[in-house]
């Protein structure tokens, strides 16, 4: 009985994909094109993890459903914190879909992985 809860359990991790590793983010802001790098680690559908830009870095948090990955942060624009959430489809190592920008607007985003989560 422990051993058919414990494959259960297996057969449920193997069916969420991965979103974890190191990602290049690019996405559109009202003010222009933006890049940064985003690792994410995972643990079950729960994803957390940072994002570095020039300017810093700041931590993230999110989840998985399926192939669909969300992700938020906050990051200072123009002498305010602004928090971005990013929605994406997960196919391999790209994510494709949207980063919505506080209450300014959304843009396409695009993310591909570039590494494990452990590579900094």
């Amino acid at each position: 009985m422990l051993w058919a809860a414990c494959a259960a359990v297996g057969v449920a991790d193997a069916a969420t994909p991965s979103a974890a590793g190191q990602w290049r983010v690019e996405f559109a802001t009202p003010l222009g094109e933006r890049a940064v790098t985003m690792t994410i680690n995972q643990s079950g559908a729960r994803l957390s993890g940072h994002v570095v830009d020039p300017y810093g870095e700041y931590e993230l948090a999110g989840h998985i459903t399926g192939g669909q990955v969300t992700a938020a942060w906050s990051m200072p624009e123009s002498g305010t914190m602004i928090e971005i959430t990013m929605k994406g489809k997960l196919d391999g190592n790209r994510i494709d879909g949207t980063a919505k920008i506080g209450n300014v607007g959304e843009g396409a985003l695009s993310a591909r992985r570039t590494g494990d989560a452990g590579d900094r």
